[in-house]
């Protein structure tokens, strides 16, 4: 018989720390539920630029368990919280996935296995927390008896194991850049960009979206502007 462990995640996409890959920061026990804050890698922005970034093997909870709420936020060195209008948040994940044991391997692996949804979506879906900016102060929190099972060593393939990806897309918006508001929409022209990130030539109607927005490009500045500083966030 399994016996439940609930755990209550939060996940700082900005703060300092001295690990390449996210470690846990804080935890607490309230009867049967745990919580635990988890900090992401660094990554470094400036004015008009973009990170895209896919972070593998985060060290969050292993094991047989069940999420009950999973939250997150960018913030600085200090730890304190970026507003929206300095760093957009496009969208970030987190999602399961299964690894070769011994062997680290990326979304382009071929034995990369992401983990699926269960019931009639299971080979269609995956489950994942997170998308945009829209999940900051978002409650995520599962009712009643209820939680996202995750590392069921029945459905982890022999010879895998279970772990977590997390993908962050953040757009620098500071003062300095030429229209916010259209490099938050990812408007190509902004971006002077006319091929995708993997050299392949836009559509002429596409006129802004996720493609002219990956990770390195950068939004147009104002006229003048020069430079601009280097934030490091996480």
């Amino acid at each position: 018989m399994w016996h439940s462990r609930f755990w209550v995640l939060s996940l700082a996409v900005l703060f300092l720390t001295p690990f390449v890959h996210a470690s846990r920061a804080s935890g607490r026990v309230d009867g049967s539920v745990k919580s635990s804050v988890f900090l992401s890698p660094p990554f470094f922005l400036q004015q008009g630029s973009v990170v895209n970034k896919y972070y593998y093997d985060i060290p969050f909870p292993r094991g047989h368990t069940a999420l009950k709420s999973f939250d997150a936020e960018v913030v600085d060195e200090m730890g304190a919280s970026v507003p929206l209008f300095e760093t957009y948040l496009h969208h970030w994940t987190v999602e399961r996935y299964y690894g070769p044991k011994g062997t680290q391997v990326d979304r382009w692996s071929p034995n990369f296995i992401l983990a699926r949804n269960a019931g009639v979506c299971k080979n269609d879906l995956a489950q994942y927390f997170g998308l945009g900016s829209e999940t900051r102060r978002t409650s995520t929190w599962v009712p009643g008896p209820y939680g996202i099972e995750v590392g069921n060593p029945k459905e982890i393939p022999s010879g895998y194991e279970e772990r977590w990806v997390l993908n962050v897309h953040a757009i620098d918006t500071r003062p300095g850049v030429k229209d916010r508001f259209r490099c938050t929409e990812c408007k190509c022209s902004l971006y002077n960009v006319t091929k995708s990130e993997y050299g392949h030539p836009l559509d002429k109607d596409y006129i802004g979206g996720l493609y002219c927005c990956y990770d390195q490009t950068r939004c147009q500045l104002r006229d003048g502007f020069k430079g601009g500083e280097v934030r490091k966030l996480f």
